[in-house]
């Protein structure tokens, strides 16, 4: 009796998983115009670690249709990350032109993380990490999901926005530079 029970535990458990499994498959499929799906991006962004060596910087950028926005861009070494730069600003709506309304730099390791406002001190590989396991995973039925790379396959944008929603949705990661040290 106890190896019937066994056998039915361990068939219901391999089911519920596989059926999982096909869902965050399909969560996986996305694919951004430059023909990359999360999956062949992250291989393309190992690959281009090894290649190109694991330094780079990046910068995120926050926009809203009210016209505030803000770019923090963080500079990693040999997989660490050691700086990170922050702006706010407000965009003229007659000209288009910034002007900025706070800023700071943390160029030490005590600094790194100190400030409030900007985005999180993170290499790419953590944010691979969160597009997968914050992002990509939200209910396809309800949410747009977006996820694109750069040409050379690095993750550039991942989140979501629910359907529907009209100003400022967008919840998830925007890359608007990315360059190689």
């Amino acid at each position: 009796m106890k190896k019937l029970y066994l056998i039915f535990v361990l068939s219901v458990t391999f089911v519920l998983n596989s059926c999982s499994l096909d869902t965050m498959q399909s969560k996986l499929d996305v694919e951004g115009e430059h023909g990359y799906d999360f999956r062949e991006s992250r291989a393309a962004w190992k690959d281009l670690k090894r290649e190109q060596g694991n330094s780079y910087t990046y910068t995120i950028l926050v926009q809203s249709w009210t016209g505030y926005g803000s770019e923090t861009t963080i500079e990693v070494e040999e997989g660490k990350v050691k700086k990170r730069y922050y702006v706010a600003f407000i965009i003229s709506e007659e000209d288009g032109s910034r002007t900025v309304t706070e800023t700071y730099e943390e160029n030490t390791k005590k600094e790194l993380g100190s400030h409030a406002s900007g985005a999180p001190p993170y290499t790419i590989d953590h944010l691979y990490t969160t597009c997968l396991s914050k992002y990509l995973t939200v209910d396809h039925e309800t949410n747009k999901i977006f996820f694109d790379t750069n040409d050379d396959g690095v993750m550039m944008l991942c989140g979501y926005m629910p359907v529907g929603c009209q100003d400022d949705c967008f919840r998830g990661i925007k890359i608007s530079e990315f360059n190689w040290k």
